[in-house]
């Protein structure tokens, strides 16, 4: 399965009633402090905290009304959590949400709020797939992935034609795309798009250190699942391996990937909260983490960078 820019401009069309439309913006003391020019796109602030609410909206959108009628169900450790219970309450169809006991508090607590009915599960020893997927068969309802749809990659894709009108109302072309990367829906989409805009782009997948199955699939020119571990304060990107849709995808338009070490996007939240005023989770932060630790040459060039989610513990973000 594929998807084209002309999906990504159906989808806009389709859910931009129902999202905010984030800013890029752009900061002197950071061009000046990387000698660059550098343009942020806020999907912090969206809302419910993320860009998920983009691809949860449009799923619902697209569903028929007898599937409607049996509900949702989705698994999430949180943002797609909170967009998929947004998106179903805007609709008035009811909504399960399978989430890890250990997920941030703030994404429990806010997908409830939403009024989705939370399904805690251990992460160890149980599967968030096979829970997901027994409610799906019981209930009828219809399930909603996180990334690997293409109704989710297509409506997560939106960011990216924002980002191209204000771009193009600046009459700028941007020369590097940095971009998170979990289960590689969101890069998929806004890459697909931005590259349509300006084909020169050079778009780069970002990942927490031991996370980084996606950087290492595209060196390997094929899917290859998490070995290890490790844990990282990156929450929303820890999946164990790229999607079988996302990935292809990912394979064509990424020049490659890059990780950051949890210290790094640690520093970068501070920074992102003295310098732009902001507040970003771990996952968000990935890609800035690369840009100010010059995981890549940036000097001279116009760089786009992607901020997904702040939807941070308040407890995190006070010991940060």
């Amino acid at each position: 399965m594929t998807i084209s820019f002309k999906d990504i401009e159906i989808a806009y069309k389709k859910i931009k009633d129902f999202i905010t439309k984030t800013p890029l913006v752009s900061n002197d003391y950071i061009n000046n402090l990387l000698d660059a020019e550098v343009y942020f796109k806020l999907e912090n602030l969206q809302n419910t905290g993320s860009f998920k609410l983009r691809g949860a909206t449009h799923k619902i959108l697209t569903l028929s009304s007898d599937i409607i009628d049996n509900g949702v169900v989705a698994y999430s450790s949180g943002n797609h959590a909170q967009a998929v219970a947004y998106a179903a309450m805007k609709k008035n169809i009811s909504a399960k949400i399978i989430m890890p006991k250990n997920a941030p508090k703030i994404k429990i607590e806010n997908t409830k709020e939403y009024g989705a009915e939370v399904i805690l599960y251990d992460a160890f020893f149980e599967s968030r797939e096979q829970i997901g997927n027994d409610i799906k068969e019981k209930e009828n309802r219809s399930l909603i992935k996180p990334y690997d749809d293409i109704d989710i990659i297509a409506g997560q894709g939106t960011a990216g034609f924002e980002i191209a009108e204000d771009l193009k109302k600046l009459s700028i072309t941007p020369d590097i795309y940095l971009c998170c990367c979990g289960g590689g829906g969101l890069i998929a989409g806004t890459s697909t798009y931005l590259k349509h805009e300006f084909p020169n782009l050079k778009s780069y997948s970002i990942e927490p250190e031991g996370f980084d199955d996606t950087k290492i699939s595209l060196e390997n020119k094929k899917i290859i699942k998490n070995s290890s571990k490790t844990e990282s304060i990156c929450d929303a990107l820890l999946a164990p391996m790229p999607g079988d849709i996302t990935f292809p995808i990912n394979l064509q338009n990424l020049e490659g990937g890059i990780s950051v070490s949890d210290e790094e996007v640690k520093k970068t939240i501070i920074f992102l909260s003295e310098h732009l005023k902001i507040v970003v989770e771990p996952g968000g932060a990935v890609a800035v983490a690369a840009l100010l630790n010059k995981k890549i040459n940036v000097k001279n060039k116009k760089i786009v960078v992607m901020i997904s989610g702040g939807n941070i513990d308040l407890d995190l973000f006070s010991s940060l």
